[in-house]
């Protein structure tokens, strides 16, 4: 066989491809908008509801306790149990010496990064949308950041 037909097809994929003015996929997800009013008001009544909290969270919860060690991290098997489960409370993200990113990675899933002004620690929240609810389905703890 020669291998002309072969490159040409090649060639034409890579073209294909890479011609200007065609969108890409990973942009156009990236430019995507996520409408976050309801998982807004979800957040809300799971910061004042204590029993609404408890109710949406899947226990066990898949984590890290705050200030993990090497060995607990490496190992990526720790679980939040519901009697153990310490409420989270509002936070005025205003006044704290923490700030807060909620980062959208699709409709159903949000994640939340709770970082100390100074950058050396922080906190993890991933919450996903199961059903018609929104739940809490990780939780890293206050750690050290890597720099």
């Amino acid at each position: 066989m020669r291998p002309y037909p072969v490159l040409l097809f090649l060639l034409a994929v890579v073209y294909t491809a890479c011609r200007p003015g065609q969108p890409q996929v990973e942009q156009a997800q990236a430019e995507e908008e996520v409408d976050l009013n309801e998982f807004y008001n979800f957040y809300q009544s799971f910061h004042i509801d204590s029993a609404y909290q408890m109710d949406h969270i899947i226990f066990p919860l898949q984590g890290l306790p705050a200030n993990a060690d090497s060995i607990t991290i490496a190992r990526n098997n720790y679980h939040w149990e519901r009697e153990d489960w310490i409420l989270h409370q509002p936070v005025d993200f205003e006044t704290s010496e923490f700030r807060r990113e909620i980062l959208p990675l699709s409709e159903e899933i949000v994640l939340e990064k709770i970082v100390h002004r100074s950058g050396q620690t922080g906190m993890l929240r991933r919450f996903a949308k199961i059903g018609d609810d929104w739940y809490l389905i990780y939780f890293a703890d206050l750690n050290r950041i890597r720099q």
